[in-house]
């Protein structure tokens, strides 16, 4: 078969109609991009719709914040290890705001809710308001010491501690976190109820006395539960009818100071602790008080030999004899604070010896004064002989004027007289 050849025209034709075809077709879908005058390369590679941009407000500055009322929370608690946390999911607090938390551990008389309760230990924090800008703790976490025997452990909103726990006493009731009302439930976690009851064996008291006397007579008694995980009972008996029951509280000292009349002697007493028995006794550094000195001193008048002795507020009490040479003796106590005057008559070779706590060493002369008058009773000495004065002390000289006094009848001059001092030998 012969075939007729073709024009090499036609195929030309025909390539040139399509392609005019297919500009025509882009050109009236995208008009824009017909109209552009630098069109892209991505701008042909798809035929999808743009995407439509919606405005948005600006951000605000920092983050936005709650009062402590609308803040909620998350939470962890594990009561017989004494852990816990709680984190702030819709926070920061707004500036000016806070909320506290505690973590409380306690010793108990059982395994369940029983009273009385002591706190043990405890761990107080708190979320505090931010201001713009700034940026606020999340998370808080709490650790507490948990007692090996019957105990209770809390985990509550606010930082009020309630110490001990009593039967008719207050209650943490919805401050506990995870509880079913406000504030309680803001917070939600696993476990839910943030609170825990447990133990294994009975709390019990370490109690010990120290007892300590000062130079005064009195005595400090220090009564201790240093160790024990319960409080102590500590009852004291002393001198005088003195009775007192102390009760010290776990890991704490009470100090109790009895005055002499009460510390003579003692005992103390407490379940799980020996009895004290015991009393004042004198520090080995007590100093004791001096004693002051007594002013011992005589004169010697025309009718008297006189001695007087002056026993000053510190002094101590002090006996004598005054032994003339003629006539009886005479004894004397003189107190603390007091003064005493022992007279005896003048009379010619008169002497007088001081014995007992106050002692003269040897007799003590009268002497006459010189200007006695004629017919009054003298001796042959004169006033201003020395006579008389204690070997055993050191003798004070001091000659005093007598004083010139008028009597209600008449006018009688008193004479003048020596007077002499005297350091007795105590």
């Amino acid at each position: 078969m012969i075939r007729p050849k073709l024009s090499p025209r036609r195929p030309l034709v025909v390539a040139a109609a399509a392609l005019a075809g297919l500009a025509t077709a882009f050109a009236a879908s995208s008009p824009a991009l017909a109209t552009s005058p630098s069109p892209s390369a991505s701008a042909t590679a798809t035929a999808s719709p743009s995407p439509t941009v919606t405005p948005t407000s600006p951000a605000p500055e920092g983050p936005a914040c709650v009062s402590a009322a609308d803040a909620r929370y998350t939470h962890t608690f594990k009561g017989k290890r004494g852990e816990a946390s709680i984190t702030l999911v819709n926070g920061p607090l707004c500036e000016g705001q806070e909320q506290s938390f505690a973590l409380v551990s306690y010793v108990a008389p059982s395994a369940k809710v029983a009273f009385p309760q002591y706190v043990l230990d405890k761990s107080v924090k708190k979320f505090t308001g931010v201001g713009a800008g700034e940026l606020g703790v999340a998370t808080l976490d709490f650790k507490v010491e948990v007692p090996q025997c019957y105990t209770q452990v809390d985990f509550v909103f606010g930082d009020e501690i309630i110490d001990p726990l009593t039967d008719n006493g207050s209650r943490y009731g919805h401050r506990k976190v995870g509880s079913p009302k406000a504030p309680g439930s803001q917070s939600t976690g696993k476990p839910q109820e943030a609170w825990y009851n447990g133990g294994s064996e009975t709390c019990s008291p370490a109690p010990e006395v120290i007892a300590e006397s000062d130079c005064e007579g009195n005595v400090e008694l220090t009564l201790v539960n240093r160790s024990g995980n319960a409080a102590a009972a500590f009852t004291i008996t002393g001198s005088g009818g003195y009775t007192e029951t102390v009760s010290v509280p776990m890991r704490k000292i009470e100090t109790r100071k009895l005055n002499p009349g009460q510390a003579q002697e003692l005992k103390v007493t407490a379940p799980g602790m020996e009895d004290f028995t015991g009393g004042w006794a004198k520090p080995e550094d007590c100093q004791e008080p001096e004693a002051g000195e007594p002013d011992g001193g005589y004169e010697s008048t025309c009718d008297e030999l006189i001695f007087r002795i002056a026993n000053p507020e510190n002094g101590a009490t002090l006996t004598s004899t005054f032994t003339p040479s003629t006539g009886e003796p005479k004894t004397v106590t003189v107190e603390a604070g007091r003064d005493v005057t022992v007279t005896f008559p003048a009379s010619p070779g008169l002497t007088v010896t001081v014995t007992g706590d106050l002692a003269s060493g040897e007799a003590i002369k009268w002497e006459q004064p010189k200007d006695c008058e004629d017919g009054e009773e003298g001796g042959s000495g004169g006033g201003d002989q020395e006579g008389g004065l204690p070997v055993t002390g050191a003798a004070a000289g001091g000659i005093a004027a007598g004083a010139v006094a008028l009597l209600a009848v008449g006018a009688v001059l008193f004479v003048m007289a020596r007077r002499r001092r005297i350091r007795f030998t105590a």
